[in-house]
């Protein structure tokens, strides 16, 4: 099947959805569990219950949304124009989110989360289900759908670094530490900002994406998988072994994201302002700046040598690092986040790695299933995040830990050095491992 080449302004296009989302996805796992439990001082096993619940409905919400846009294709309605629907979904609702009406009251703060949270993580699957479909669709090129990938990425990594420092420029306007109420304050603030941002970045996406997919989705079959289509998904060896990869990495994130303001505040003794305006940028950093270098290993050594090697690295450095960097320097910490951002910057190439499993398919189905595979990966990921949420709340009530103080016990330090750490970084090492189980097919293959 011969597509036209892709029209250079569609890589920027399609990427751009990525900065708002990726914000908003990226001030939520640093900031949302921090400023329910100790700003507003909702418990942490009631904080880590409502969002396991809420991403349980995520994982869920993927599911039914990718068979509804098979239902919605058949239609006639694009994929863009659904992006755009959960842009503005997500827009409203990360802003009510960060914004409840009282903090009073456990069971109202409880509640809010709750239901707040589920219809942020709609918003997201309604933008990032659709986003993750039309790579496969927009081109069958490896080459082109690669550069799609890493500019999704590229644009993500921008969005990481607003995200994560957002809250930490607004810190900077103030003239001494700052109150529980001008930490909410920066939360509010920032909500704001990001929503705009994601409003505005997913309707460019959704405007200059809408011609080339109607070109494009006149080639494909849109009707919906059958049931025996569904199992056979968790046939299909390699899928599983990088799915396995993909759900044990998702916990070592949500582990490590969760606790990451908590480690260098407890055990590094480093401010959120040190925190958000240094060690956070040069992570965001030196990811962008290692992009060229991990497509450059990919063209020469395929996609699997060089995801198993980095999420590997990236496991054994947390737990040698983590347990020994000295408390009250930020030097040490920049260095191995710069490590930390180089490994990250190969994480498109499991994407990737999908969009290569979904072309093998097609050659054997005749059919196009895009949706399906994308729906099974991040339901995936998100059953894991929302374990990984519930396990973090109990840890966290277990160990006694009281978020409304600025120093924590030795041993509760060392809890957090081991959750932080060790147990992030055997996940990471373990996830490698799938990855080099999966045999997949390269693209001269497919």
């Amino acid at each position: 099947m011969i597509q036209a080449p892709i029209k250079t302004y569609l890589y920027p296009a399609y990427g751009i959805a990525s900065l708002g989302k990726v914000a908003v996805e990226v001030m939520l796992q640093l900031y949302l569990f921090d400023f329910y439990t100790r700003i507003l001082g909702l418990s942490p096993i009631l904080a880590g219950l409502a969002f396991g619940v809420a991403i349980f409905w995520d994982a869920l919400s993927d599911l039914l949304v990718s068979a509804g846009l098979f239902a919605a294709r058949s239609r006639g309605i694009t994929y863009t124009a659904t992006l755009w629907s959960g842009a503005v979904l997500l827009a409203a609702t990360t802003v009510l989110l960060f914004s409840p009406f009282q903090s009073d009251s456990t069971l109202y703060l409880f509640l809010h989360l709750l239901v707040a949270y589920v219809l942020v993580n709609t918003g997201m699957t309604l933008l990032d289900l659709p986003q993750s479909s039309l790579s496969a669709e927009l081109s069958r090129l490896a080459n082109e759908r690669n550069t799609l990938l890493a500019s999704r990425m590229g644009f993500g990594i921008l969005g990481l670094a607003v995200g994560s420092a957002l809250p930490g420029i607004y810190l900077t306007t103030l003239s001494s530490e700052p109150t529980l109420v001008e930490l909410a304050d920066s939360r509010r603030i920032s909500a704001w900002v990001l929503a705009a941002l994601v409003l505005f970045t997913g309707t460019l996406t959704a405007f200059f994406l809408r011609p080339r997919e109607r070109e494009t989705s006149q080639e494909v079959n849109s009707a919906l998988p059958t049931w025996a289509e569904v199992k056979g998904l968790f046939r299909d060896r390699a899928f599983v072994q990088i799915l396995c990869a993909g759900v044990i990495a998702a916990i070592g994130r949500t582990i490590n994201a969760a606790l990451a303001l908590m480690y260098y505040r407890f055990v590094l003794e480093l401010s959120e302002a040190q925190v958000t305006q240094a060690i956070f940028p040069v992570f965001t950093l030196s990811i962008v700046l290692s992009i060229p270098l991990w497509i450059a290993l990919s063209k020469r050594y395929g996609k699997s040598a060089p995801a198993y090697l980095s999420v590997g690295g990236l496991g054994v450095m947390g737990i040698i690092a983590y347990p020994i960097l000295p408390a009250g320097l930020v030097w040490p910490s920049l260095i191995i986040s710069s490590i930390g951002g180089v490994l990250c910057g190969a994480v498109f190439l499991i994407d990737s790695m999908i969009t290569d499993l979904i072309d093998t398919d097609e050659v054997e189905t005749g059919r196009r299933k895009e949706s399906l595979y994308f729906a099974v990966w991040k339901s995936g990921l998100k059953v894991a995040r929302a374990l990984a949420f519930v396990a973090i709340g109990l840890g966290l009530q277990a160990m006694g830990l009281d978020m409304s103080r600025d120093v924590a016990s030795e041993s509760m330090q060392w809890g957090i050095v081991l959750l932080f750490g060790i147990a992030v970084g055997l996940c990471f090492v373990a996830a490698s491992f799938f990855i080099w189980r999966a045999d997949v097919p390269e693209p001269n293959e497919t």
